[in-house]
């Protein structure tokens, strides 16, 4: 079981590129750019290059989400 929990955790630390990046947001590059520029989303610098965690940008998405919350769904039953 510990050695599934390890394989998960390093898949949730693939670091992806600016053109991986784009394609799993569904955003433009150039967007990607800016939202990095600004310190917007969350990335790493490297050298030249911007990099960013697979799990750091699913977590990213994950705060923007608007809306009915489940649990004030259940409350209101």
């Amino acid at each position: 079981m510990a050695e599934e929990i390890n394989e998960n955790e390093k898949r949730d630390m693939t670091l992806m590129t600016v053109e991986e990046a784009s394609a799993y947001l569904h955003f433009s590059r150039a967007y990607i750019y800016r939202l990095a520029r600004a310190n917007i989303l969350p990335h790493v610098n490297y050298g030249r290059h911007l990099l960013f965690r697979k799990v750091d940008l699913f977590e990213w998405v994950g705060s923007m989400v608007t809306g009915s919350n489940t649990a004030s769904f259940a409350v209101n039953k």
